[in-house]
């Protein structure tokens, strides 16, 4: 079946789209994404990931896109015309400022949007425990772009890779204090007494919509959540740990470095927290 792409407000065949070789998102990475997971056409806290691609906009100095207001639309079309409005689909958009543009005009931005078929297999493999590694190199947590989904994602790539080789599924930076950060595509939660710890933003981490949805749905089921700075020591005085993404939601941490968990101590809590989830869903 042929796939179709949204590039601004027109939705084409894959197989037409393209972009220039100037663009700087292409040659420097200089735009924006956001993965989002549809299920049953139901984009997953759409406005808080267009919320934080806003921001992003702003810090870069980009414009907004023409019709990023019109982007629910957009991808309720894109879903449709790919047949995706009653699967589980994981959605892209990119911005990217295009390079044919007058230099003394403010550029417009471009606005891209992609939806597949999520491969739930991979998901729930994840979701079963997976193993993580401590990355050998440290992240300066003074650095603005951390908090951005740039298109600039080598460094990510890499380290992912680089564990993957190692026999990991994720790798996990600290930042030049020594403190926990994040993963290569997940936020990390530690979990001690029924409570969750999970590192600040101040750190040097990726705002994470997941990472949000949890921090703002624990308390209201009697679980408690800390941001608070954390040292690859505390793992040794936790019960569990697990890592959220847009895409898996939950996968508990069965190994991070020299620790190991039990899941079946944890494991009331984390179905808990899943159920944050199906309710929304819902």
């Amino acid at each position: 079946m042929s796939r179709y792409i949204a590039i601004d407000d027109k939705i084409i065949p894959e197989t037409k789209a393209c972009i220039s070789p100037l663009n700087p998102g292409f040659l420097f990475g200089e735009g924006l994404f956001e993965t989002i997971r549809a299920d049953s056409g139901k984009p997953f806290l759409l406005p808080e990931h267009l919320e934080r691609m806003r921001k992003g906009l702003k810090t870069l100095g980009l414009e907004q896109p023409a019709d990023f207001d019109k982007t629910a639309t957009i991808i309720s079309n894109l879903l449709e015309i790919n047949q995706l409005n009653r699967a589980v689909a994981v959605i892209k958009l990119i911005c990217s400022q295009p390079s044919n543009v007058n230099p003394d005009a403010k550029p417009e931005t471009c606005l891209i949007i992609k939806a597949d078929k999520l491969d739930l297999s991979a998901i729930k493999i994840r979701q079963q425990g997976l193993g993580a590694q401590i990355l050998p190199w440290r992240r300066d947590s003074r650095n603005p772009l951390l908090a951005l989904k740039s298109l600039n994602y080598l460094e990510n790539r890499y380290a992912l890779r680089s564990v993957k080789q190692q026999g990991f599924t994720e790798g996990i930076f600290l930042n030049q204090a020594g403190e926990l950060c994040e993963g290569t595509f997940s936020n990390l939660f530690l979990i001690r007494a029924n409570r969750l710890l999970t590192p600040p933003l101040t750190a040097g981490i990726l705002p994470g919509i997941t990472r949000a949805f949890i921090l703002k749905n624990a308390p209201a089921a009697g679980i408690e959540v800390w941001e608070t700075p954390l040292f690859p020591d505390d793992l040794k005085t936790c019960a569990g740990a697990f890592l959220t993404s847009s895409l898996m939601r939950l996968a508990p941490l069965l190994e991070l470095g020299q620790n190991r968990f039990a899941l079946k101590e944890t494991a009331a809590l984390r179905e808990t927290i899943m159920d944050f989830f199906n309710l929304t869903i819902r």
